[in-house]
């Protein structure tokens, strides 16, 4: 294997995985852009790794098999770090799962199947995009529009983020403005009627909330 390959397997990886990535920092997951790349970069390049060790020896054809088995091992644990439980919900799990997927898709890359990959990554977002639509449609997805007036204090939207990600809230469409000494943020919320409820109560509770209006 020529040199000339590896970079174009790891151009491609970086490429895919960042497709991925955007969509994931676009929901506002914790593993996003950055962490999409490296899981897939890593993947193809240790699957070209294995590749070229077995055209370069004697080696069996075993080993790039065994090499897959062990990426997709290894990734489990990263993928275990990004699922939580909060407010007796367990939240993370299509991160994790599509940390696994990319994984696998690094593996493609990394075996020489360029096409199958692409084909592969139009198929992950669309299934990311498309069934989250699904969701907020018929699974009992919500969506609620905030207006809400803060004094003045530093890292609120930091704090509204780890209130959203902790209730299983998604935010978007965030805009923030500035009134005289206060703050002025909106933003649509997205999650069942109960995580809603249990997320309305910690804004209630972040203090300093000068108006609280809900459409």
């Amino acid at each position: 294997m020529n040199i000339l390959e590896i970079i174009l397997k790891l151009i491609l990886a970086i490429a895919l995985g960042g497709l991925i990535g955007l969509e994931r920092e676009a929901s506002q997951k914790p593993a996003g852009f950055r962490t999409n790349i490296m899981v897939c970069l890593g993947s193809a390049m240790m699957m070209s790794m294995a590749a070229g060790l077995i055209k370069g020896s004697s080696a069996s054809p075993d080993s790039l098999i065994r090499m897959a088995a062990g990426v997709v091992t290894g990734i489990g644990f990263l993928g275990a770090g990004t699922i939580i439980h909060a407010q007796g919900a367990v939240i993370g799990l299509t991160t994790a799962s599509t940390l696994w997927v990319v994984a696998g898709l690094g593996l493609i890359i990394g075996a020489g199947y360029y096409i199958p990959a692409i084909i592969f990554t139009v198929i992950i977002i669309a299934t990311l995009v498309a069934f989250r639509r699904v969701e907020e449609v018929y699974l009992r997805k919500h969506i609620y529009r905030y207006h809400l007036k803060f004094r003045e204090q530093p890292e609120l939207l930091s704090k509204l983020r780890k209130l959203s990600f902790h209730h299983g809230v998604r935010l978007e469409h965030l805009n923030l403005k500035k009134e005289g000494s206060s703050m002025v943020i909106s933003f649509t919320a997205v999650g069942s009627e109960d995580k809603e409820q249990e997320f309305n109560e910690a804004v209630l509770d972040l203090g300093e909330l000068e108006e609280f209006r809900l459409d």
